[in-house]
């Protein structure tokens, strides 16, 4: 008898938290959830938000990183962004496919503009990661390969070209 209380008192709980637990319209995990998403999305498709707007989801102690940079706390990452979109004002960035898995948001995307009037494409994939049931970010990486950026920019375009078709050449089958 006494586990069958135990049992049927476990069961109810679970009934009675699993709507908090799984909200997505104001409270709890899954609102939690769909915030995480939100910020990431909008972290990495800048064309849709004033990019100044999302400073407050940054911890003090962000990290930024990428191929080309290193970024550490909130006025380093301040400076950069406003440098880069600053010098990047047509940066479109399409998202193809995201996921949210704990504290750890992730998507590929492919990223469209000019940097100081030199055009370029590239594809890639970020990791943005909260602090534990919170809306913060505190790392953010971005990888993609350097080539394509640089690719438009002449003097580099031969280059980039080169190392590609000597690598594939390689390694291709």
């Amino acid at each position: 008898m006494r586990k069958l209380v135990t049992c049927t008192a476990i069961l109810a709980c679970i009934l009675v938290l699993t709507p908090v637990l799984a909200n997505s319209k104001g409270y709890g995990l899954g609102r939690l959830r769909q915030d995480r998403l939100e910020i990431g999305r909008g972290m990495l498709e800048v064309q849709n938000v004033d990019w100044t707007t999302l400073l407050r989801y940054y911890s003090d102690d962000i990290e930024y990183h990428c191929p080309i940079v290193d970024v550490y706390g909130i006025e380093m990452v301040t400076e950069f962004l406003g440098r880069l979109y600053g010098s990047s004002p047509d940066l479109v960035t399409t998202i193809e496919d995201e996921t949210l898995v704990d504290d750890v948001y992730s998507a590929t995307w492919t990223m469209v503009g000019s940097f100081n009037g030199v055009p370029y494409e590239a594809k890639g994939i970020s990791i943005i990661k909260f602090h534990s049931w919170s809306r913060e970010v505190y790392y953010w990486r971005d990888y993609y390969t350097e080539g394509d950026i640089m690719t438009n920019i002449p003097g580099f375009d031969q280059a980039i070209l080169g190392f590609r078709t000597y690598y594939r050449c390689a390694v291709d089958p």
